[in-house]
């Protein structure tokens, strides 16, 4: 009976020491934008600290951001933080460039002397669909439902 008793014991204390996986986060590593409507690239990288930077460029123009990420069910959500240095800021999706408007500033009334603009992440969805990261287009962006904006993990021959 002892012996019973022992083995019973010693096989729920090796049950017991199973190690629990930690579960990758498919979100976390660097995403590289997928279109190429104008000379352009655009770089998401997701830390698994829970932090995120963007980095865009087109010709002359350059805009940049980092903040904070938050899972929401099968999504992902980046926000940015607020920038202590002043810069002209812009929608992270801007459907209508060209139309006039006031600057913004990260910080109000400052004479932003820098080259790249602060991009705005405000809580921007995105998920997993295949191997790539498709933004969530928001209802009230007044961007076309046929606007797409998917990054991969592996950056795309630019022709």
């Amino acid at each position: 009976m002892r012996i019973k008793i022992s083995i019973l014991v010693l096989f729920l204390s090796l049950i017991s020491c199973q190690k629990k996986e930690i579960p990758v986060n498919k979100f976390v590593g660097t995403w590289y934008d997928t279109e190429y409507v104008v000379p352009s690239l655009t770089i998401i990288k997701i830390k698994k600290d829970s932090t995120f930077s963007c980095t865009s460029g087109a010709c002359t123009w350059r805009g940049f951001s980092r903040g904070k990420w938050r899972i929401v069910g099968d999504s992902i959500e980046l926000s940015s933080i607020k920038s202590d240095t002043c810069y002209r800021t812009l929608p992270f999706v801007d459907c209508n460039p060209f139309e006039k408007r006031k600057d913004s500033l990260t910080i109000p009334n400052c004479n932003s002397n820098e080259s790249a603009d602060f991009l705005i992440f405000d809580r921007e969805r995105f998920y997993i669909k295949n191997d790539s990261l498709v933004y969530k287009l928001r209802r009230d962006s007044k961007c076309p439902d046929t606007l797409k904006i998917v990054f991969a993990k592996t950056q795309k021959v630019r022709k």
